[in-house]
């Protein structure tokens, strides 16, 4: 089970690997559209990361 942190930690490698927020974005997107069927709440953590990005909490990892 991932917590926020997990999938933050994630995106920062996304981001050091040279992706921007779009590519970052898209994967997580489809990672939370896989995980779907799991009926967990760690689709939670990942809905809020993808909204929290989207809503630019994190736009400074993007610089």
């Amino acid at each position: 089970m991932k917590t926020y942190d997990d999938y933050l930690s994630e995106v920062k490698i996304l981001i050091a690997a040279g992706h921007n927020r779009f590519d970052v974005l898209k994967a997580l997107h489809t990672l939370y559209l896989l995980n779907d069927g799991d009926e967990s709440d760690d689709d939670d953590e990942l809905r809020n990361l993808i909204m929290d990005i989207e809503n630019k909490k994190h736009e400074a990892l993007f610089r």
